[in-house]
């Protein structure tokens, strides 16, 4: 479908009839306002629009207009054309430009070579989902808990049901939220995430619903919510537990109707969003001691997914330790079989998130052998702060080994303040530049 946002009722008929003479199905909108909201209720293939329309007829801030009608690929038109606002249109995000008047023939080939690049995405998309395996999900796991849990995303993705991601802090539930998505029909759409809880409670309606200009002090401009911005997608609410009561009664129209206003507009506007929430808190509770809505919890969990803790899925420890080491340090570093074995055995209370910082502590701290950059036991329990159960001569390092490690630390430090000049870091550190070469050498940095 296209949609043809044009305030000249004869370029309105005229164009729109020989686009539906062409075979295509055409929506007409005459103003901006008009084109939003016939975008919001059904997203169309490709958005013909002019910039200079009601309420403002000024094409500069018709420009604003063309982020409201992603990922559908937008035709600007304009009877202002000039070099200097066809740039401005495509840095906004246009797919092409075309002059008033506009000649037939021209526009005949850019709506089909528009059309032909949505359907091409659009293909990508369900590819990509098709295909989607267990590692296009991010959620990576052989153990049981995390089978059923993409067994069941796999079936959740598809419809267009709200979701409910409960878990402990520090398993993934972004990583479900963005699974979620990637296999649903609105893959192509953005995925728009908001924390509810590092938000301050009198920004977060404008954060969500937008704002008008003038509606309150520092109001400058209209600003799109990211309600508007997530329109055909998914929205991701983090931590919806911590979303204040005032917000919970406004969200809960949004879920009912899927209409919302911004702050400062006098009619409400329509968006096509599916909504992904997420928390660590126990929502039931909540709703019992009266800090969180009933009949918001109710809409919410359209369906009810859980994220398992590592104590869950102690199996996937080892294999999760070696894909965090294997990116942090590029492939250069392994671990050694006492340094698997203590993952293992060591319980994780905050789960993957200190895992993943663990790992990442440690190799940083490592010093390089004769085999290369190895990954111990000792270098772990020294980056979670562990005391050792074995005797101090079998767990810390030598003298030498210590200052190796000060010194390797050092370096990093100061190649990361230099933007990693040779020459800087060396006088910062009071080296000649071939002697800091070869110490970098000898630790594997160069």
């Amino acid at each position: 479908m296209i949609l043809l946002a044009d305030d000249e009722p004869a370029f309105q008929r005229l164009t729109g009839a020989w686009l539906r003479g062409l075979g295509h199905q055409v929506e007409v909108a005459g103003d901006g306002d008009a084109a939003r909201a016939a975008f919001a209720a059904k997203p169309a293939d490709l958005v013909l629009l002019d910039l200079a329309m009601p309420p403002h007829h000024d094409p500069e801030a018709g420009l604003a207009l063309i982020p409201a009608f992603t990922p559908a690929p937008v035709v600007v038109m304009t009877g202002h054309a000039d070099h200097a606002l066809a740039l401005k249109a495509i840095e906004a995000g246009a797919w092409d430009f075309l002059a008033k008047p506009v000649d037939p023939d021209l526009l005949r080939v850019v709506v089909a070579r528009a059309l032909e690049r949505a359907r091409l995405a659009r293909e990508v998309a369900t590819l990509k989902a098709q295909a989607g395996g267990d590692e296009d999900m991010g959620l990576v796991g052989t153990s049981p808990a995390m089978a059923a849990l993409r067994a069941l995303i796999r079936r959740v993705a598809p419809t267009r049901l709200p979701a409910l991601v409960l878990g402990p802090s520090g398993t993934g539930k972004e990583l479900v939220a963005r699974a979620i998505h990637a296999a649903s029909p609105r893959a192509t759409r953005p995925l728009v995430p908001i924390h509810c809880g590092a938000v301050p409670a009198e920004l977060l309606e404008s954060e969500l619903f937008g704002h008008l200009k003038g509606s309150f002090t520092g109001a400058t401009t209209d600003r799109p919510g990211l309600i508007e911005t997530a329109n055909g997608g998914t929205l991701f609410l983090d931590e919806i537990g911590e979303m204040p009561a005032a917000m919970q009664v406004k969200l809960l129209r949004f879920l009912a109707d899927g209409s919302y206003q911004p702050v400062g507009a006098r009619a409400p506007r329509m968006a096509d969003v599916r909504i992904v929430a997420a928390t660590h808190r126990d929502l039931p509770a909540a709703v019992a001691e009266g800090s969180f809505r009933e009949d918001l919890f109710y809409r919410l969990k359209g369906i009810v997914l859980r994220t398992p803790s590592l104590d869950e899925r102690a199996s996937d420890v080892p294999l999760l330790s070696s894909m965090f080491l294997r990116r942090t340090s590029e492939g250069r570093a392994s671990f050694t079989p006492d340094a698997l074995d203590w993952v293992a055995e060591r319980r994780w209370p905050g789960n993957v998130r200190e895992l993943r910082a663990a790992v990442e502590c440690a190799a940083a701290l490592a010093i390089p052998g004769a085999a290369g950059l190895m990954v111990g036991a000792a270098d772990l329990a020294f980056a979670v702060g562990d005391l050792p159960s074995e005797p101090a001569s079998s767990v810390f390092k030598t003298l030498d080994e210590e200052v190796a490690a000060l010194e390797r630390r050092r370096i990093l430090e100061a190649l990361g303040r230099t933007g990693h000049n040779h020459t800087h870091t060396a006088r910062e550190l009071g080296l000649s530049r071939v002697g800091l070469l070869k110490k970098m050498d000898r630790m594997g940095l160069r």
